[in-house]
C-alpha cells in the first residue's frame, strides 16, 4: 500500500482496505467520543471490531475535513445492527470516529 492517500476511492476498494488494515485489531484506534457513545449505547468493544473487519459500506467513501477517506460501515449479527463511521489514517490505522 502507498503512503499518500489515493484520489480517488471506490467503495470496494475502500472495503478491502478496512478489512487488509482491521486483520490486526491493534489498528483499530477508538477516539474519545467514540468511547463516550461506546459506554453510552452499551457497544463492546468486540462488537466495533467484527463491524469494521465484517461490516459492509453504506456510506461513503469520502475524504473528510482532516484528509482522511472516511466510510460508514453496518453490521448485522445476533439481531442486533451496529454502525462504525471509521476515517482511514492512511496506510495503516483505521480510527473509529464514533458508533451507534
Amino acid at each position: 500500500m502507498t503512503e499518500t492517500p489515493p484520489r480517488h476511492l471506490s467503495a470496494s476498494a475502500a472495503l478491502r482496505i478496512v478489512r487488509d488494515i482491521a486483520s490486526d485489531t491493534g489498528n483499530i484506534i477508538v477516539v474519545t467520543h467514540a468511547r463516550k457513545r461506546q459506554r453510552e449505547r452499551g457497544i463492546t468493544r468486540r462488537q466495533i471490531e467484527l463491524c469494521v473487519q465484517r461490516g459492509t459500506v453504506t456510506e461513503g467513501p469520502f475524504m473528510n475535513t482532516h484528509g482522511n477517506w472516511q466510510v460508514t460501515l453496518f453490521r448485522h449479527a445476533a439481531g442486533e445492527e451496529l454502525n462504525c463511521v471509521v476515517a482511514i489514517d492512511w496506510p495503516s490505522r483505521l480510527v473509529v470516529v464514533t458508533a451507534y
